[in-house]
Formats: structure tokens, C-alpha cells, sequence
């Protein structure tokens, strides 16, 4: 629903750049997916909309041509726009034992009527038994003054982890009522070509003496960085996930215009970085002292789309804050949003927490994890391993798993290593 989706390359100037140790690049086959190859081929194949894959979360689905794409909060959510009263969401779970694919259903449909119900909206579902005896629910809900209908599924699909074969996958598909009737085929065959796939572990890196704890795919390297900022950017430098610990700023002092709030100093970072004519999508706000905003912007003449998370601190006239951008070409948006929240989220500023942290922090950044509790989200949830001949630390997102692994099954780099899981405290 949209008060759900509420709930959801740069250039820095840096004082000097920094060469830490890196995966080497690797050709990924995105085809090649955790749930059998024949049922993925036969899912594409049956699938009626345009494909977006996400290789780093580890799934594709069905994306309407303009549609956004996004996958905060374990969710992965299609929609016209970040604030469309249309759209449907998807949420993967993993069924670990003792967890079936109606009790998901069940706490995913709880969890969407109190957080409707929280933000002010009217959220009601009946369910029925639908096809193999798994529960379908019809939707009535109101929100922003919009009425919407709905309809909400869940399926079960292969899925080859440490934990689990299978995954439950409940779709909650909604639009204006008025609409819901011609609108519900499209809605529809966005979970219809939903599938996983094959992720890529994301190496945890830092070198001793500097500043800085993150987390990055293979292919991806470090633009700039200082002692308070860091860009981690992609091959082509199409697509960046930044941090930067900025101020004290005094008004009148160090800076000409107020960044107390904010709002005040998203705007002041967004001339500073070059963005210009952003077009606002969605803000949440978080107190008074922190802010998501998704936008869309030009920079460098180019389109781009981007997350900016802003926090600021005054005390005595100076302003001093954090801010976590993840940024992209416009066309890469929907394919690499998930993995750029990944790596803005996990930056650390001194190495003095256990490598758990990284996690930790990256949860506190989307916080909107959570929503369905005692249950693995197979977007979020990762495993710990290392690479025994480097000591290189990975963080391997569940569906990197592979079953049939030349070594066995097990969580492998792209060219063929296996990890072993470390056990956390």
C-alpha cells in the first residue's frame, strides 16, 4: 500500500584516495539461479512483462515498462511511482522448519493492517481458501484519502539454502477500487514473474589504519575517499553508494545558509554534490533529526535516481550530521537500488565494533525490516563466511547457496571458491 512504500556517480571531494584489497571482476550468469534451471527458464517463459534482475539480492520479477522498483525493508515493491496508489508488493521468506506458507501469509497480512492502520489508514482483508489450500484475502483500504482495493496471495517456490528448500512468497497486489478490476492482470503477472536466483556475496573490507569498514560485490572499487567520506562505485561509475560524516557547521561562519534540519541540509548537500532539478519522490521522516528522501535528479547532464538518508546534530550553533546516498543512472535504478542500500548501509566510520555490526548497521539505516517477525527474509538475511586461502570475509545473501557446489553444498565465489560459514556470538 502507499503508506507501506512510506515506511520505505557522485563526486566527493576527498582529502586522498585510498587503494584497499579488492575481489577480482567476474562474469555472473545471471540465469544460473539457486531454484532449478528448468524452473526458471519455464517462469521467464510464461512471464508477460519486461524482466528486472536483481543479481546481488538474488531474484528477478516482472517490472512494468517505467515502473520503480524498490527493496527496502525485505520487501520488493513495483509501482508507477514511489507514492502510486497502485502497485504490488512482494515478500520472500524462507520456510525453515516449523514455518509454513500460511503462517507467513498470515503475519505479513497482520503486519500490513497495523502499519496501515498506524499511519492513520483503514486496512481490512478477508481470506479464503484458494488454489492447493493456500490462503488468498480480498482487500478493502483507505489511505491518504485515497479508497483502494486488493488482492493478496502467497505461492511457494524452490529455493536451495542452508535452511531451508523452499520459499513462501506473498504478493499484495492493490489499486483504486475503481481501477482494481482492469488493473489486476498486470498487478498480477508482477509476482507471476517473480523467481530467485543465483546472489553474488558482498567482501567485507578494511585495511588497518583506516577509517573505514564496508562491504562491496565483486567488479565494484572505491572512487574517493577521506577521512570522513567514502564513494563506493561500480565498474563504469554509473552507479555509487556514498557516506559522509560533514560539520560543525556555524551559520555565518563556515557556511552561508542554514542546515539545521534535514531537509535543510539535503538541500545543501544536493547543490554542493552537483545534483540539480531534483524531482522529490518520497520523504520520511524520522524525528526531527533524520530524513529519507528518494528523488530524481540530473547530474553531470545525466539522469539519475537516487536515496538520500540525512542526520544532523546542533548543539551551541554548530550543525554537524551523516548522510548515506545510494545513487544511480536512471535506468540501473530498479536493478541496483538493493544492492546500494546494501553497501551505503554497511559503511562504518572506525573499525571498532565485530564484523556483526556491519549488519546491524545496515538494518538501522532501511529500518523497515522487522515488519514480519520470526520469520527469514530471504532480501535481508545473511550468512557470515570467509574465504580460507585469502581470510577474506563475505557476506552472503541466503540464495548464494549453492546446493549442487563442486565442493558440495555451500556458498561459493564466482569463480568457483567455497566459503565456510563463520559462526557468530
Amino acid at each position: 500500500m502507499p503508506a507501506r512504500r512510506l515506511s520505505r556517480s557522485l563526486g566527493i571531494t576527498a582529502a586522498a584516495s585510498c587503494v584497499v584489497f579488492f575481489v577480482p571482476s567476474a562474469v555472473v550468469d545471471v540465469a544460473s539461479a539457486t531454484a532449478p534451471a528448468a524452473a526458471v527458464a519455464a517462469n521467464l517463459t510464461t512471464c508477460s512483462l519486461p524482466v528486472t534482475h536483481d543479481i546481488y539480492d538474488g531474484f528477478h520479477v516482472g517490472v512494468p515498462a517505467g515502473w520503480d522498483l524498490s527493496t527496502l525493508g525485505g520487501e520488493i515493491s513495483v509501482a508507477p511511482t514511489a507514492t502510486s496508489a497502485e502497485g504490488a508488493i512482494l515478500y520472500p521468506a524462507l520456510l525453515s522448519k516449523g514455518v509454513s506458507a500460511s503462517s507467513v501469509f498470515s503475519a505479513f497480512m497482520s503486519y500490513e493492517q497495523r502499519s496501515v492502520e498506524r499511519s492513520g489508514g483503514v486496512f481490512n482483508y478477508q481470506t479464503r481458501t484458494g488454489a492447493g489450500g493456500l490462503p488468498v484475502a480480498s482487500v478493502l483500504a483507505e489511505t491518504n484519502g485515497k479508497k483502494l482495493g486488493g488482492e493478496a496471495t502467497v505461492t511457494v517456490v524452490p529455493l536451495g539454502t542452508q535452511f531451508a528448500s523452499e520459499e513462501a512468497v506473498v504478493s499484495l497486489d492493490y489499486a483504486p477500487r475503481a481501477n482494481f478490476g482492469a488493473d489486476a492482470p498486470t498487478l498480477s503477472a508482477i509476482g507471476g514473474c517473480y523467481g530467485p536466483e543465483r546472489a553474488i556475496p558482498f567482501a567485507v573490507f578494511h585495511v588497518q589504519g583506516d577509517p573505514f569498514t564496508f562491504i562491496m560485490p565483486p567488479g565494484w572499487h572505491v572512487g574517493t575517499e577521506g577521512q570522513d567520506d567514502i564513494e563506493l562505485e561500480n565498474t563504469a561509475n554509473t552507479a555509487s553508494a556514498t557516506f559522509d560524516l560533514w560539520g560543525p557547521f556555524v551559520e555565518g561562519v563556515n557556511i552561508s545558509q542554514p542546515v539545521g534540519t534535514p531537509a535543510e541540509a539535503i538541500g545543501y548537500w544536493f547543490a554542493k554534490l552537483g545534483l540539480e532539478g531534483a524531482d522529490v519522490l518520497s520523504t520520511i521522516k524520522l524525528g526531527q533529526q533524520a530524513e529519507y528522501m528518494e528523488f530524481t535528479a540530473t547530474l553531470n547532464g545525466k539522469s539519475v535516481h537516487g536515496l538520500m538518508y540525512m542526520v544532523t546534530s546542533t548543539s551551541a550553533q554548530a550543525t554537524a550530521g551523516v548522510f548515506r546516498l545510494a545513487l544511480a543512472g536512471s535506468a540501473l535504478w530498479n536493478q541496483l537500488n538493493g544492492a546500494l542500500v546494501e553497501m551505503a548501509g554497511s559503511i562504518q566510520h572506525d573499525f571498532t565494533q565485530d564484523l556483526e555490526e556491519i549488519q546491524a548497521v545496515n538494518r538501522q539505516w532501511q529500518d523497515f525490516s522487522g515488519q514480519v517477525s520470526n520469520f527469514d527474509d530471504t532480501l535481508n538475511d545473511q550468512q557470515l563466511v570467509q574465504d580460507p586461502n585469502t581470510g577474506t570475509f563475505y557476506e552472503a545473501p541466503y540464495s548464494s547457496y549453492i546446493v549442487d557446489g563442486p565442493d558440495g553444498p555451500g556458498y561459493y565465489l564466482p569463480s568457483g571458491q567455497r566459503l565456510n560459514p563463520v559462526e557468530r556470538p
